[in-house]
């Protein structure tokens, strides 16, 4: 199961959901989705994020058994 930790980051920033959906061009369901961890996003989108959040893919998803 992949974990979601975007939440938790965009906390840290003080970044609304919304306001980083707008930055990707998603609609904010699509941002709730990966937030929540029920979508994955496609890989390239993974790395966006992270680069809009400034930290590392692999800060944003932890994968658990």
């Amino acid at each position: 199961m992949l974990k979601s930790r975007i939440k938790v980051r965009l906390a840290e920033l003080d970044i609304a959901q919304t306001e980083l959906a707008e930055k990707l061009g998603v609609t904010k369901q699509t941002m709730n989705g990966w937030v929540k961890g029920r979508v994955k996003p496609p890989l390239e989108t993974a790395f966006l994020i992270a680069r809009e959040l400034d930290c590392k893919v692999d800060d944003l998803w932890s994968y658990e058994e």
